[in-house]
């Protein structure tokens, strides 16, 4: 099968913007300035290059484990902190001597595909309007209750 990039791109970044959506108002409730979340997401393509997102990972692995993965993680972290920390904290004026020992991954990849200033503020009068945000945190509210009777039914399987 040949997969045709240009239409299974737009895609990951729907269902990735979509994510971001469903959970923005959880993701950081204190509003901490300064901060920055790296997730992993896992896409599988059908026969008819329909995405499908497999799952989020809120601690993706960055092992070196492969070829390709040496390559693209390296690039990946230098990219999170020319986005998330130059910023803040700009790198240094290096002399020339020493320009040579940091590689150079000038081009940043990553492309926005939520601007909190703009889709943060549509969301929470969305929110407002259809009187959702206590919806949702009534079930993650209810969920952590479910989890924490799940942990005490394994407790007790333990000490049995």
């Amino acid at each position: 099968m040949k997969v045709d990039f240009d239409k299974i791109y737009p895609q990951m970044k729907k269902l990735a913007a979509d994510t971001i959506k469903a959970t923005y108002m959880q993701i950081d409730p204190n509003k901490n300035h300064h901060t920055f979340e790296l997730f992993g997401y896992d896409f599988m393509v059908d026969e008819n290059q329909k995405v499908w997102l497999i799952e989020v990972n809120t601690n993706p692995c960055l092992e070196l484990s492969s070829s390709l993965l040496s390559r693209l993680i390296p690039a990946l972290v230098e990219n999170v902190a020319k986005v998330a920390i130059d910023p803040v904290f700009p790198a240094p004026e290096w002399s020339n001597s020493r320009k040579g020992q940091i590689p150079d991954f000038s081009e940043n990849k990553f492309e926005l595909v939520f601007n909190e200033s703009k889709d943060g503020d549509e969301l929470r009068e969305i929110l407002k309007q259809a009187n959702l945000k206590d919806i949702i945190r009534e079930e993650d509210e209810q969920e952590s209750a479910e989890d924490d009777d799940s942990d005490e039914d394994n407790d007790e399987d333990e000490e049995e």
